[in-house]
């Protein structure tokens, strides 16, 4: 089944978005899920032609990207996508998603827990700080 948009036009702007479900996704799930986790739903649930089609929007801001040929090509690609989405060293465009059934639902089971763990720990050192700082405050 062949997707009825077309692939498109990026612009050399970084404040540009741009419409990719996928690259949506990883952008926005790759502070909560391990690169494993996000390549394997990613490969599993979008379909070849998004695949391909988030490949090229990469390319056209100027993310080279290898053209796979073995049998788990979608996979490779997918890992491909993934690792230029997370390379700090690349100004991409925000990327946003129309179509939010083109997003695949994930549960607690792929989130990093210890990403949550540093999270929480951050969270009540804070609130640590704050009754220190309103103990003071009421001492003085």
């Amino acid at each position: 089944m062949a997707s009825s948009t077309s692939t498109p036009a990026v612009m050399e702007d970084t404040h540009t978005a741009v419409k990719s479900e996928l690259l949506c996704f990883v952008a926005s799930k790759s502070a909560i899920m391990a690169f494993d986790d996000i390549v394997k739903v990613c490969a599993s649930f979008f379909r070849e032609d998004e695949i391909f089609e988030a490949r090229c929007v990469l390319e056209k801001v100027g993310v080279s990207t290898h053209k796979r040929r073995e049998d788990d090509k979608y996979c490779s690609t997918v890992e491909d996508i993934t690792k230029a989405m997370l390379n700090p060293g690349l100004t991409l465009p925000i990327f946003y998603a129309t179509d939010l059934n083109r997003l695949p639902p994930v549960d607690i089971k792929h989130c990093d827990v210890s990403a949550i763990l540093v999270e929480l720990q951050a969270l009540r050192s804070e609130i640590r700080n704050m009754r220190q700082l309103q103990n003071e405050v009421s001492a003085l």
